[in-house]
């Protein structure tokens, strides 16, 4: 983060700050819905040497304390921030009625993605905000499913999943959080209402299924998004809505803002940016109580069409969301369409709907990988094969891959729900 921009951030919290050691505040009475923005900002989304003058964490903090005004007083919003500068340790803030006040502040530095930290700060929000219900916002950066084995990631660039944290203030190495980790983190605790992920790639199956027993839904999008993401400034009374289809508020607000910020400047009046004119980001919600339902149904319908190692699908042309050195993370209901028999799809399709009740398709979104705009115009022109959730088909040639696509997924339990290895992957 700008330096100057997190002195003025705190100068607007007010201090009514709580060390570790001091004694724990007062639990409020318990209110209609809490909800904790989790902000993993040591890193470029705070400060990028290449842009000094920007902070994504500064930027979307301001959009919070714009939207507080629309909440009302049975609305709790926390927010736990990690940004940069070692005189700003991590600490926690209530955002209401435009302001932040600093509720708690840790000691020391450490990793934001550290599961043991990320479920004691879930647990503090719960224990001193008691509220009818709990839903959590993962901020920061993130890449879909876990790639590394179950552990925290080390400084490898190539092993990730949410929460990228340089430990640039405690002079330590990167470190990431895995899924299966952050599932771990969240069991015994009440559960969320809906985890929304306001980070890149964090809709696909395998992620979904890890945390179906930790919230009723999971939020956000299979591709990337941009820098700036969510607008909380017109976002926030969505994340409290207490209507039945308060996920599609959710996406609905997400989608129409960026649709419409494509189509102005900056980004109208940038070349480089005007394939996204007409687009927007591509977002779903899933019901996570009909995961196993949907596990059950793709296990049958594979059956009708998967290949064993070494043989692979052809995924030409399908739409991915990921691609570093190969493609991967391609759009599940696009490849059971492709390939499963008519019936079996019908049969297949009917599990996913009510697992997946709502999504918004957008055929292109902002991306810094080349390999994945390359492709856009070869994806299908149809928007009804598209299902904005993710889903990881082994390839051969992933064993080529830096990632070892086809094993680390064994690290998770969509592997065994679905039961690769009975192809020899």
């Amino acid at each position: 983060m700008n330096r100057i921009i997190i002195a003025i951030i705190g100068i607007l919290v007010c201090c009514s700050c709580s060390k570790k050691d001091d004694p724990e505040p007062t639990p409020e009475p318990i209110v209609q819905h809490t909800v904790l923005v989790y902000m993993s900002g040591e890193n470029n989304l705070t400060q990028d040497s290449a842009y000094p003058n920007e902070s994504y964490l500064a930027d979307d903090l301001e959009e919070m304390l714009e939207g507080s005004y629309l909440l009302s007083n049975g609305q709790h919003l926390i927010a736990f921030i990690d940004s940069v500068g070692k005189n700003n340790k991590p600490h926690i803030v209530e955002i209401a009625n435009g302001k932040a006040t600093e509720v708690y502040s840790f000691d020391s530095e450490f990793h934001a993605s550290d599961p043991v930290k990320f479920r004691e700060i879930v647990k503090w929000t719960i224990d001193n905000y008691p509220s009818n219900d709990y839903s959590l916002v993962l901020w920061g950066h993130a890449t879909g499913w876990a790639i590394s084995n179950d552990t925290i990631a080390s400084s490898r660039k190539l092993t990730r999943a949410y929460g990228q944290d340089k430990g640039w203030d405690n002079n330590s190495s990167e470190k990431w959080m895995n899924i299966t980790q952050m599932a771990k983190a969240l069991e015994g605790l009440p559960k969320f209402k809906y985890i929304f992920a306001d980070c890149c790639c964090f809709m696909c199956v395998e992620s979904a299924y890890e945390l179906r027993n930790v919230a009723d839904y999971l939020i956000g999008s299979p591709a990337e998004i941009p820098g700036e993401g969510a607008p909380y400034h017109i976002l926030l009374p969505k994340l409290f809505s207490q209507s039945s289809t308060f996920y599609k508020e959710i996406c609905d607000t997400y989608y129409d803002f960026f649709m419409e910020a494509y189509q102005t400047p900056p980004y109208s009046d940038n070349s480089s940016n005007s394939y996204l004119i007409g687009y927007s980001v591509p977002l779903s919600a899933i019901d996570l109580s009909k995961m196993d339902n949907l596990a059950q149904a793709t296990n049958q319908v594979l059956k009708s069409f998967a290949t064993n190692n070494p043989e692979v699908l052809n995924l030409a042309n399908v739409p991915f969301y990921f691609g570093y050195d190969y493609p991967v993370m391609y759009d599940m209901k696009t490849v059971i369409q492709k390939y499963a028999p008519s019936a079996d799809y019908s049969q297949w399709l009917s599990a996913y709907n009510q697992a997946v009740p709502y999504s918004l398709v957008s055929k292109r979104w902002m991306t810094i990988y080349s390999m994945i705009k390359n492709n856009y115009d070869l994806f299908p022109s149809d928007d009804t094969v598209y299902g904005c959730v993710s889903m990881f088909f082994p390839q051969y040639n992933y064993d080529n891959s830096k990632f070892k696509y086809n094993t680390r997924i064994r690290n998770y339990q969509w592997y065994n729900a679905v039961d690769w290895s009975n192809y020899g992957w």
